[in-house]
Formats: structure tokens, sequence, C-alpha cells
């Protein structure tokens, strides 16, 4: 088949759909009309084998059912069932296959029509796989439906609270016998607040860039471990200041990725962000805080950890530390916690390399953030296998690996 592109509406970006080769219009022509064709072969057949029995009778005369004359005849009656048996299935199996591909187009329209409870009918046949494809994509839209729910919840939640309290603010500006430091103090704080708010839209916006892989243009071979060698010689000198001991394992050598060095580079900048806010020890504490990184080829691709020995998350945290706005402590200003967004925005990144990324307990306390790329060179996962395994099968191959 070859593949062709349709004008598209206004402002939409063409796609790809699927044409027909000229030299297999007669076998689609011949397909379309199965019923009929197959009904005329074995009408053809039937009468080539009563014109075979009528020449029969009148040379060989009376027919001897014990001699030779006698096993054609039955020969013949036999290929007479066979193709009227023939039709039979034919015709079954055509009646069969209308009535399924009826309701896999009427499970497509419902799914246009956003009802994404409809179950196509499946089967252990192609026509039932792609009943089972059409089902993992109702799943699949049901699942980024809901996270664009959440999404414009976190955002909506996140906007309207510095907008609020910048309400107050100018509200207690416009009072009467508010003092200067006090308006200060005001104007300081709705600084803050606006700042925060650009902050938030920028990373929003960034996050829309990286998932529509825009932001992904100059994919190039990376060595990754000095990419990882890089971020750690530049983030050193403030992790030795702020008491942290910084151990690295880089097993990759030489071997490379295809990516975004400044997109990659954002991502581990995150998660030492990340580690350095959440995992630091408290004043008066004398052990150093640790942070340790890791990466190393496996068949899944290239393995990035990030782990240090704060207090960790639960297996449950661990599985929502990448949505948006996520904070382990609700109550907690985004002074102290960031804007949610980083985290969600390194999964973003990775995963428009066709990679993933997942956090686990680190075992002895901690948090352990692994990054998984492919390799350049290597043999990636098949797509079918990385849309059908759900976040657990993969995390545990990455783990195995």
């Amino acid at each position: 088949m070859t593949t062709t592109t349709d004008p598209a509406p206004s402002g939409a970006t063409p796609g790809p759909t699927v044409g027909v080769d000229e030299p297999h219009r007669l076998r689609d022509w011949l397909l379309g009309r199965l019923d009929g064709v197959s009904l005329a072969i074995s009408l053809v057949g039937l009468m080539t084998i009563a014109a075979s029995a009528v020449l029969l009778v009148r040379v060989a005369g009376p027919i001897d059912w014990l001699g030779l004359s006698g096993v054609i005849l039955a020969l013949l009656l036999l290929s007479a069932a066979a193709l009227i048996g023939h039709f039979v299935v034919v015709a079954l199996a055509r009646q069969r296959y209308h009535e399924r591909l009826a309701a896999m187009r009427e499970a497509a329209k419902l799914l246009g029509h956003g009802d994404l409870s409809v179950a196509a009918p499946i089967a252990g046949d192609d026509l039932g796989s792609v009943g089972h494809s059409l089902n993992q994509l109702a799943t699949r839209m049901g699942r980024m439906m809901q996270a664009q729910r959440d999404l414009l919840s976190g955002v909506s939640h996140e906007l309207r609270s510095p907008i609020a309290r910048i309400d107050v603010a100018l509200e207690l500006l416009s009072m009467e016998g508010v003092d200067e430091a006090e308006k200060a103090e005001l104007i300081g704080g709705i600084r803050e607040e606006t700042a925060l708010l650009e902050r938030h839209i920028s990373r929003l916006l960034e996050a829309q860039r990286v998932s529509t892989k825009r932001v992904l243009l100059k994919r190039r071979p990376l060595v990754l471990d000095k990419l990882v060698a890089k971020v750690i010689d530049r983030e050193r000198l403030r992790l030795s200041k702020l008491g942290w001991q910084v151990e690295t394992q880089l097993e990759m050598g030489d071997r490379e990725v295809l990516g975004d060095d400044n997109a990659l580079d954002r991502v581990l900048s995150t998660l030492v962000e990340n580690a350095i806010r959440h995992a630091s020890k408290p004043e008066g504490d004398d052990e150093p805080s640790q942070l340790r990184i890791e990466t190393q080829a496996t068949k899944l691709g290239a393995v990035i950890r990030v782990m240090d020995r704060g207090p960790g998350l639960t297996d449950e945290q661990c599985a929502s530390v990448f949505e948006p706005f996520f904070r382990i402590d609700k109550s907690r200003s985004t002074k102290t916690g960031g804007t949610g967004l980083g985290m969600f925005l390194a999964r973003q990144i990775c995963e428009a390399h066709r990679g993933h990324a997942r956090a686990q307990p680190r075992p002895g306390g901690g948090l352990s953030v692994v990054l998984t790329l492919p390799i350049r060179g290597q043999k990636e996962l098949k797509e079918t296998l990385r849309v059908e395994m759900d976040a657990e099968q993969l995390d545990r191959l990455v783990a195995e690996a």
C-alpha cells in the first residue's frame, strides 16, 4: 500500500491516509463482491459436474456402481456436495463478518462522539485484533482525557490562588491607614505572586511544547555520560556548599542516545534540584546529605538513576510524583515546594525522547528516580509493546535489567 495525504481543513495539520495501489483494483473489486463471485464459481462448478455426469452416462451407458463408472460418478457427486458446502460456509462467514464489522463501525462512531465506555467485539483473528486495538484506543483516550481534566483542575487552582492573594493585597493597599512600610511589603508580595504566575505559565507552555515534540527539533547523537558529568560538575560547587556528598557511577562509556541536549540537561538539573529541596538534612544534623547518580546500559536502553537519602516517598506517592502540581504536603506553599511542574515536565521530556520515567523508594531509605532512554543503534522496544504494557510491567522490566 502507498501513503497519500488528503487536503486538511484550514488550520489543521495534514495526516497520512491509506491509499489504494492501481494493481490491486481488480482484487478489491472481487473482494467487494465476494458473495456474487463465490456463487458464480459454485454454479459453474455444479454445471461442470452435471455436464460430466451426463457425458459419463452417454459414453459408459448404464452406471455400474461397483465398477469404474460408479467410482467416477461418486466422485462427481462428492465434488458437488463440497461446492455447495463451500458456498454455504462462505455465505455464513460473510454474514458474520458483516455483523462484526457493523459492530466495530458503531463502536468507532460512538468513540468518535466521546463515549469511551464502548467495547468493540474481539476474537482471535485479524478482525478481532482490530477490535482489541479499538478498545485499547478507548482506554488510552480515557486516560488522556482524565489527565487533561486533572491538569485543567490543577491549573485553575494554582493560578486562582496567586490571583486571589494579589486581589487581597490590592484591596489592603486601597484602605486608609496603611503606612509606607506595609505598602512596600504588600507591593513586594504582589511582585512575588506575579513572578509565580509567570513561572506557572512558562512551565505549562514548555510542557505543552515538549508533549507535541516541538521543543525537540534538534535531536542529535549525545554521549550520555558526558552530559551527566557536565551537569554534575556544574552543580557540584553548590552541592558542596550545602553540605552534600555526591557519588557517581557512570557505566555508559561512549554509548550515545539521540536527543536534545538542552532538554535532557534540564531534566537532570530538575532531579538534582528536587533532591536538594526535599532531601536536605535538617539544620544541626552533622551527617551530610547524599546524592548518587548512576548510568547503565541495559537491554531496555540507557538507564539513569538519581538517588538520595531523604525521607523518600510511599509507593502511592511515587506513582503520583510526575503528575502536574503534585506536592507531598498539600499545605506547603510554592515558596518551599516549587511550582509542582518540574517533575511533570521532566517526564514529558523523557517520553518525548521515547523513554520512560519512574520513581521508587530507595532501599535503605530515600528516593530513586529512574530514567530510561533508547540507546542509539540498539533495537528499541516495539511500539505495540510500549503501548500495551502498563507502567508496573515496564517498571519491573527496567528493574530486572
